[in-house]
């Protein structure tokens, strides 16, 4: 299309200059010619290049990415608390001398998923031959009795384990589930689920009351009569309304009154509106 309307210009041309500025066409023909095979052979030579080069770049990188520079020396574990860092390689499934580039993430996070105790997990790949695994676990609060022995829950109410001995766990024993039908890795069982949900506000609102207060049971057989225990002092919270307003109240009396202190047990109900009842046995 070029070719025929460069010749149809030239031919106006012609005619307009006459004989004397007459141009010879052809030419003219034959230099476009020349022009258009030398754009078409640019073109070639310059996708050819371009293939080379990716062809070359593609071949580095296998090359690199298969080099030992890249194998893995080193595996990083950090923030775990309760699981031994080698028990969390091994669920890894990650093998020092691996290709660091080749290892699934989504593998590694589903195999240490697989312990209860961890509750969530981050992978990360440091160049060239490390693998860092920051881990969350689940925090053991509860505990249940199973069989002679003893099952261990986090503040959700997930069975972490079941063992023979929770000496220095410092955990606070719960009452009102069957813990015999208990799966490890799953929720504690019950026809209510808003004792499951109570787990979850009590372990919140005693926190790290568990600690220094030396709480010993939380007993939730009956939602509307829940039941603490503070040592050997009972502490009646009745319903689950209000229950930070009643448990502030009631640690209040057991920490500031001294004939609460000088006594041996007793009990301290807060489950009403109104001024506390507190029974003291001396």
């Amino acid at each position: 299309m070029k070719l025929i309307l460069y010749r149809v210009i030239i031919y106006i041309a012609y005619n307009l200059k006459g004989g004397d500025n007459m141009i010879d066409t052809n030419n003219l023909v034959r230099k476009e010619k020349n022009e258009l095979i030398i754009k078409r052979r640019r073109k070639k030579f310059i996708k050819k290049c371009i293939l080379l080069l990716t062809l070359l770049v593609s071949t580095l990188t296998a090359l690199c990415l298969k080099h030992p520079y890249f194998n893995i020396k080193k595996i990083e574990i950090i923030n775990n608390k309760n699981i031994p860092k080698e028990e969390i390689a091994k669920l890894s499934g990650i093998f020092k001398g691996d290709n660091i580039f080749y290892i699934n993430m989504d593998r590694i996070k589903k195999g240490i998923l697989t312990n209860p105790y961890i509750l969530d997990l981050e992978v990360k790949k440091k160049l060239p031959d490390t693998i860092i695994i920051n881990v969350k676990e689940r925090e053991a609060t509860f505990y249940g009795e199973k069989n002679g022995r003893f099952v261990v829950i986090d503040k959700n109410g997930v069975v972490l384990e079941n063992r023979k001995d929770i000496k220095n766990m410092n955990l606070v024993k719960l009452q009102g589930f069957d813990f015999e039908k208990t799966e490890v890795g799953k929720p504690i069982l019950s026809k209510d689920d808003r004792r499951l949900q109570l787990v979850c506000n009590m372990s919140s609102l005693i926190g790290n009351k568990k600690d220094n207060y030396k709480i010993a049971l939380v007993d939730i057989q009956d939602v509307n009569d829940i039941k603490l225990y503070y040592g050997n002092f009972l502490i009646k919270l009745g319903n689950d309304g209000d229950l930070d307003k009643k448990l502030n109240k009631a640690f209040n009396i057991l920490l500031q009154k001294e004939e609460v202190k000088l006594a041996k047990k007793g009990y301290i109900d807060v489950s009403f509106d109104g001024n506390p009842v507190v029974f003291l046995e001396k």
